[in-house]
């Protein structure tokens, strides 16, 4: 079941199913594929050719909802598990908000990267909305690349407050699963934390439940904890990441401070959220 049959072209939906599918395989789950359409707005004002615009514009939506239907119906044929299919109409801006009505519902959320070249991306920050909004873990998957194998080689971005806590435990079906889980623990001074050795409490609870994982500390310095992530990501060779969503004002960051924000932005393997 570890090839869920992607047609040779890749189009935007395909990334986000292999590893919802690949997931939903390995544990005989219920996977629901959503697409959200944008509601047709009418003219201001009644134009002799308002209603074949109109026409035109709806035609164009239902094609592509029922094509992305059709690739999910293949991508999910013969799997072992049950696939359901929903397409709803939302609104133009925030469509993130009809995902999440229904995701708060769901063990898990797998969603795409914003892409910038989305006309409304900076508007969206679709992983912090869904994941800060739904109450449910959110799987990312980048919106470049392809990525084969999921949570093999899981890293754990960890500090020890109530959001990391809420992340780890929301992946540990996952953990359970994985050959191999790091535990990464971001020290944004000098040195270990006061003078105290790394933090082991998160390791020595997973231990209990047959995970066997390591830690490493490693110091942020002078450049952005974001980065230091990303870079650390690439050396230990993970293919996904554990880490919370921290929640924010615009004026006052919290934690981490905008390190979701950086992360969700610059994504170098599929990132598990958590709020």
């Amino acid at each position: 079941q570890d090839d869920p049959g992607l047609p040779e072209r890749q189009v935007p939906c395909c990334g986000v199913l292999e590893p919802a599918i690949r997931l939903a395989a390995r544990n005989n789950a219920h996977l629901i594929g959503m697409h959200v359409y944008p509601g047709v707005p009418a003219p201001p004002v009644p134009l002799p050719i308002g209603s074949d615009v109109v026409k035109a514009v709806a035609t164009a939506q239902q094609k592509e909802t029922e094509e992305i239907s059709e690739i999910f119906s293949r991508m999910t044929a013969n799997q072992p598990f049950v696939a359901e299919w929903r397409a709803e109409k939302g609104p133009r801006v925030d469509p993130t908000s009809v995902v999440i009505g229904h995701g708060r519902a769901a063990d898990l959320i797998v969603a795409a990267q914003t892409d910038p070249d989305w006309d409304t991306s900076p508007l969206q920050d679709i992983a912090e909305h869904l994941a800060l909004g739904s109450g449910r873990p959110v799987l990312v998957v980048p919106y470049v690349g392809r990525y084969p194998e999921i949570g093999r080689n899981v890293v754990i971005a960890w500090k020890p407050v109530r959001e990391s806590a809420r992340a780890v435990f929301d992946a540990l079906p996952i953990l359970k699963q994985a050959e191999q889980v790091q535990i990464l623990e971001i020290d944004e001074g000098s040195g270990a934390r006061d003078g105290a050795s790394p933090d082991s409490t998160i390791a020595v609870a997973l231990a209990r439940h047959g995970i066997k994982p390591t830690v490493r500390t490693t110091i942020a310095g002078d450049i952005k904890i974001g980065d230091e992530i990303l870079y650390r990501l690439a050396d230990m060779g993970a293919d996904l990441l554990v880490m919370a969503a921290y929640g924010h004002s615009r004026m006052r960051e919290l934690v981490f401070g905008g390190v979701t924000r950086h992360i969700a932005r610059h994504m170098t393997v599929r990132t598990l959220f958590s709020h």
